[in-house]
């Protein structure tokens, strides 16, 4: 029995090399590519776009209220909860692990060679350098063009939740013991 394991073992160990090798091409090719960089760069301008909500969120409230310093401590540790709350929780390293899961099967070793010899070339990095800025204008024009939206949306629905709450007049009062 124990042969057996060590022979099945033995087979299998070709395969893992071969995957593991096949993953550092792909990291290879999203380090060539500017992927790996892309994904960071579109984690912080996420975690940036949801502060700001979260920001205007709290100047709306606050621009209806006139709170003492207690309750602006208050607020601004709500703010803070929130915050804390959208860290986005995957690595670097995680989002390289998931990519290779999706994309390796897709390609062999030998595509995936002919695909970094491309994206290391110098016409590969124009191409990644045009993908790059144009993809950097999208984005820009994007949130400029969904901006108003969003604050629109968010402002009619603090505004609505407010409306709500006052003709629902059904604070909570404490437990009588």
């Amino acid at each position: 029995m124990r042969q057996k394991l060590i022979i099945l073992l033995a087979a299998l160990m070709p395969f893992t090399a071969l995957a593991d090798s096949k993953a550092d091409k792909v990291k290879t090719l999203m380090d060539a590519t500017g992927l790996t960089e892309t994904w960071t760069t579109q984690i912080q301008a996420v975690k940036a776009q949801t502060e700001k909500m979260g920001q205007q969120t709290l100047d709306q409230v606050l621009a209806q209220l006139n709170p003492n310093e207690e309750f602006k401590k208050r607020l601004a540790n709500a703010y803070a909860n929130y915050t804390k709350k959208l860290v986005i929780p995957w690595s670097d390293q995680k989002i390289v692990d998931v990519w290779v899961g999706y994309y390796g099967p897709n390609f062999t070793e030998e595509e995936l060679d002919k695909l970094i010899e491309f994206h290391t070339s110098d016409l590969g990095k124009k191409d990644i350098a045009a993908k790059r800025q144009a993809m950097a204008k999208f984005i820009e024009d994007y949130q400029k063009a969904w901006q108003p939206v969003l604050t629109t949306a968010n402002k009619e629905y603090v505004e609505e939740l407010k409306t709500v709450a006052a003709e629902c007049n059904c604070k909570k009062t404490a437990p009588q013991q």
